[in-house]
C-alpha cells in the first residue's frame, strides 16, 4: 500500500560522529533522594491537559465473571481531576551509587476519593528498582477526583513519563565507550548477529546513565532494522526520544538533526506498521522542530498517504502479537474497530476516549462504534501473552 514510500525507510543513516559527542563523566553527584520528574509533551505537559481521563465504573473481575462466551458485553461508562500533591520518587540508593540513569512510563486511575490505585507501568527503561519506586510514588499522589452525574466517580488511564536523573554533569565513561566501539566495529563489519548478541551484553550493565542508554538505544534500533524487524526497531526509536532529554532543559543527547531523523524514520515503521495516529503524532513533531524542512518535505508524501487511507473505504488491518505484560494499546483513527483472527486468549477491550471510556469483552465478528462526540480513542487489549490477533479499524462503509 505505501511501498513506493516506504522503500526509503530501508536508507540507514548513523548516529551523529560517535567519538567527538561522548563527553567523559565528571562531577557526578549520586543524590540518593534526587529525581527529575519531567512530565514530557508526548505523555502529560500539564497538570491536565496532556493526561488520558478515563473514568472505571465497574471492576474487571466482576465484568469477566458475568460475560457469557462469545458475548459482548457493555461493562462501564465514564468524565474529568484535578492535581492536588504529587509525591516525588525515591531515587533507588543502589542506581544511585552506579550512577545509573533512566525513565519510567505510567498508567494509572483515580478514585472517587482522589486517591491512586491500579498504577501500571507502560514502559521503563534503565534499572527494575525505578518501576517500585515510581509505582510507590504514584500511589501518594491526591487529586480532587472526577465527578460523573455530580457524584464523583473513578478515573482511568493517567499517563506520565517519570524520568530519573542525577544531578552534575554525565557523558560516557571510558570503560562504555570502547564496549560500544566494539559493537559498532563487528555490526560494520557486517556480523549481524555477532553484534547483537554483543549489544546484549552492553545493555546488561547495571552502571549505563541515560547518556549511554540513548545510545545503546540508537545501537539497538539500527541492528533491529539490519535484521528487518520492525517492531523491535520502532520500539527502540521510541525509548530514544524518551531517553533523549529535551533541548528546552539544556539535556539533549542527540543534536536537533538526528532526533529529526528518528522521526522521520519512525513516521516510515508506524505507517508499516498501521500506527497511523502515531504517524501523525510524529510528524507534528517534526514540523514543529527548525531547520528541518527538507525532511518534512521528503515525509510529507508518507503523510499524504496516510490521510488518504485513513479516508478511504478501505479498512485498515493491525496484526498484534501480545507483550509479556499481557497488554497492548493503540490509538484509532476512526470510529469504528473490530477483532479477526485472534490466535490465544483475549480478555476484555477498553475504549479510552478524550471524554468517555466503556469496557467491554471480546468477540470477533463484532464492530464497535465510537461517538464521534468522544472525541480521539485509544484501545486497551488485555489477555494472554502469547496471543496473536487483528484489529481492524472498521472503514464508514
Amino acid at each position: 500500500m505505501f511501498k513506493a514510500i516506504l522503500k526509503k525507510a530501508k536508507r540507514r543513516e548513523a548516529p551523529p560522529s560517535l567519538l567527538p559527542m561522548y563527553k567523559y563523566r565528571t562531577e557526578q553527584k549520586p543524590l540518593a533522594f534526587m529525581v527529575a520528574v519531567l512530565l514530557t509533551s508526548g505523555y502529560m505537559a500539564g497538570a491536565t491537559a496532556q493526561e488520558l481521563s478515563i473514568p472505571c465504573d465497574e471492576v474487571e473481575e466482576k465484568a469477566l465473571a458475568e460475560a457469557k462466551a462469545n458475548e459482548v458485553e457493555r461493562i462501564s461508562a465514564f468524565k474529568p481531576a484535578t492535581p492536588l500533591e504529587r509525591v516525588d520518587p525515591r531515587y533507588p540508593s543502589s542506581a544511585a551509587r552506579k550512577g545509573r540513569e533512566g525513565w519510567v512510563r505510567l498508567s494509572y486511575v483515580i478514585d472517587e476519593e482522589g486517591r491512586v490505585k491500579d498504577p501500571v507501568v507502560e514502559d521503563f527503561f534503565g534499572s527494575p528498582s525505578f518501576k517500585r519506586s515510581a509505582l510507590s510514588a504514584v500511589k501518594k499522589w491526591q487529586y480532587d477526583p472526577a465527578i460523573k452525574d455530580g457524584e464523583p466517580t473513578q478515573q482511568c488511564h493517567q499517563a506520565v513519563q517519570m524520568d530519573f536523573a542525577l544531578v552534575g554533569k554525565t557523558g560516557a565513561t571510558r570503560k562504555f565507550i570502547k564496549a560500544y566501539k566494539n559493537v559498532d566495529e563487528i555490526f560494520n563489519a557486517g556480523d549481524v548477529e555477532a553484534a547483537d548478541e554483543a549489544l546484549k551484553e552492553l545493555l546488561s550493565w547495571d552502571t549505563l546513565n541515560r547518556y549511554e542508554n540513548a545510545w545503546l538505544l540508537s545501537l539497538d534500533a539500527q541492528i533491529a532494522g539490519a535484521k528487518g524487524d520492525i517492531e523491535r526497531e520502532a520500539r527502540s526509536l521510541t525509548r530514544l526520544l524518551a531517553s533523549n532529554g529535551q533541548k528546552r532543559f539544556d539535556n539533549a543527547v542527540f543534536d536537533d538533526d538526528y532526533v529529526a531523523y528518528v522521526l522521520q524514520r519512525k513516521i516510515l515503521l508506524d505507517t508499516q506498521r498501521g500506527y497511523f495516529a502515531d504517524a501523525l503524532k510524529s510528524y507534528s513533531r517534526l514540523q514543529e522542530m527548525d531547520d528541518q524542512q527538507k525532511r518534512i518535505e521528503e515525509t510529507s508524501a508518507v503523510i499524504n498517504q496516510v490521510e488518504t487511507f485513513i479516508a478511504s473505504e478501505k479498512n485498515l488491518q493491525v496484526p498484534v502479537s501480545m507483550g509479556d505484560n499481557g497488554r497492548w494499546f493503540h490509538t484509532l483513527v476512526r470510529n469504528k474497530f473490530a477483532f479477526n483472527n485472534i490466535q490465544g486468549e483475549l480478555d476484555t477491550v477498553e475504549v479510552r476516549c478524550d471524554s468517555h471510556r466503556e469496557k467491554f469483552t471480546v468477540a470477533e465478528a463484532h464492530v464497535w462504534h465510537i461517538p464521534q462526540s468522544w472525541g480521539q480513542c485509544q484501545v486497551m487489549v488485555k489477555g494472554d501473552s502469547e496471543t496473536k490477533f487483528d484489529l481492524i479499524e472498521v472503514a464508514e462503509s
